[in-house]
């Protein structure tokens, strides 16, 4: 297979590693790896999602790769959450992958299985690596063996192992695409689609904002990374962390 190449941008490819984002942290310290720089794995040993979840890399089905990139000015820290979201879920439609949702704030699914999620880790104050990991075409038993069952299944996103590097040429292109629209009219757009494909809408859920439990059902997600639930209950994102979510009920 040839070198995976991004226009633009550096690819520092491994055939394992502990995680895509630890090394490309531990390259910007070294002064090794500057913003607009990639990390792609074959194997993740140590992938981790948010709140120190584990993520599993399917050897030789899944993409595991991250980005460095410089953060624009932004008027909520839960705002580059919302835009990488939508840039991950608009590389896997470019590659043929069909009704992607994003589960707040920023994991992707498809019906109610994830297929992926990113984590961003903040480096400076104007530097953040941003790690994605998707499950291109998981096997029966893949999943099977996990320690302790996630907050929702996982599953794959029907995508073939070769379009790997398809998938991370078009993610990193949309991430291109979503910085260069913070600040101009476009950006607006981005924030609406984080809205449309929320899957938390019309969810019960049970979540901890601020040191108090709260249940109710999402009425709506904002552009900022908020959850709206009924009586006017706002949940401030980056407050916010999901302890249960229920199914969402059938139209009546």
């Amino acid at each position: 297979m040839a070198p995976l190449t991004i226009p633009g941008h550096r690819v520092v490819h491994l055939a394992e590693t502990t995680s895509t984002n630890d090394v490309a942290r531990e390259g910007l310290a070294s002064g090794e790896l500057s913003a607009g720089d990639v990390v792609v794995a074959d194997r993740q040993s140590a992938g981790r999602g948010r709140r120190g979840r584990r993520w599993v890399t399917l050897p030789g089905r899944a993409l595991a790769a991250s980005v460095v990139v410089r953060v624009p000015p932004l008027p909520r820290p839960t705002g580059l959450a919302v835009l990488m979201a939508v840039a991950a879920a608009r590389a896997l439609d470019h590659c043929g992958a069909r009704d992607i949702a994003i589960k707040w704030p920023n994991d992707l699914m498809q019906g109610e299985g994830k297929v992926g999620g990113l984590l961003i880790e903040t480096v400076a104050d104007d530097l953040a690596v941003v790690g994605l990991g998707v499950n291109l075409m998981a096997e029966p038993d893949d999943f099977a063996s996990l320690d302790a069952p996630p907050l929702v299944p996982p599953t794959d996103a029907g995508l073939p192992a070769d379009a790997r590097d398809a998938l991370a040429a078009a993610w990193v292109g949309q991430v291109d695409a979503v910085l260069a629209a913070v600040g101009t009219a476009a950006e607006d757009g981005w924030r609406r689609e984080f809205r449309r494909r929320s899957w938390l809408t019309g969810r019960p859920l049970v979540a901890r904002h601020r040191d108090t439990e709260v249940t109710g059902i999402v009425l709506d997600v904002t552009g900022d990374g908020d959850l709206l639930l009924a009586d006017d209950v706002r949940l401030q994102g980056e407050l916010v962390e999901i302890l249960r979510v229920g199914t969402r009920p059938p139209p009546s």
